[in-house]
């Protein structure tokens, strides 16, 4: 399939990479301490906070609904930057000479919204990006030297994000939603997906950099080629 979109341009994406990476990073802290959290509710049931109404929860729990509020904008504020990244990195592929490619940068970012299809194709989507960003590739054909595959690490990336989310998911059934109470499971639950969502949260930071730097490589490579490129033979005009 060739490409569906063209873009001689590169644009730059190491800066916005960074602040990406910071901000999975700020996702990933946030969900360590839930795991935290999580595990001192289950070695100390007992331990409370007192709410200003007079009510009481367990400390733990008050400790992760207090978290809550710092992490909605963090993650909010995440997802956008990071769809940007992806939008612009991908489109940097054509400007790095990637050919037969099966998304566009447009793309690259619609899948993320569609149901269902969310689940799978924005793995894809990633797993291209990946792997057509690799500096290894056949300068006058543009494709890889390499059997592309699927990445190990963008692999379990994935499997870790839906599983931590399905697992969340779980968790908040195991809260009586008229009462509020806990299920006894609740903790375990709990924790064993704010684990896996530290964990998708590094992976994630580890994909950005690697994506970005390859980027950054393959550019180096192409600019080198062109330099070192002998000049086209002269053309002269044939006079009768």
């Amino acid at each position: 399939m060739a490409n569906t979109f063209r873009n001689k341009f590169y644009s730059p994406i190491k800066v916005l990479a960074y602040v990406v990476m910071a901000g999975l990073g700020g996702i990933g802290l946030i969900s360590a301490l839930y795991a935290l959290m999580s595990f001192y509710m289950i070695v100390s049931p007992d331990s409370t906070m007192h709410l200003g109404n007079g009510a009481t929860v367990p400390f733990g729990l008050g400790i992760i609904g207090l978290a809550s509020a710092f992490e909605v904008p963090i993650r909010l504020a995440t997802v956008i930057l990071f769809l940007i990244w992806e939008y612009r990195a991908f489109g940097n592929l054509s400007a790095l000479k990637a050919r037969n490619l099966e998304f566009s940068p447009g793309w690259s970012v619609g899948w993320w919204f569609i149901p269902f299809a969310n689940l799978v194709k924005p793995f894809q989507v990633v797993r291209e990006l990946y792997n057509e960003s690799n500096p290894n590739f056949d300068d006058e054909t543009g494709y890889l030297n390499i059997s592309p595959g699927t990445p190990e690490i963008v692999g379990f990336w994935w499997a870790v994000f839906i599983i931590s989310n399905i697992i969340f998911r779980v968790s908040d059934m195991l809260v009586d939603p008229r009462t509020g109470m806990l299920s006894e499971y609740f903790s375990i639950v709990f924790m064993t997906a704010a684990i896996l969502h530290t964990a998708a949260a590094i992976l994630a930071i580890y994909i950005v950099k690697i994506v970005t730097e390859r980027q950054t490589q393959r550019l180096a490579r192409i600019e080198q080629n062109t330099q070192s490129a002998p000049p086209p033979p002269p053309i002269f005009d044939k006079t009768e």
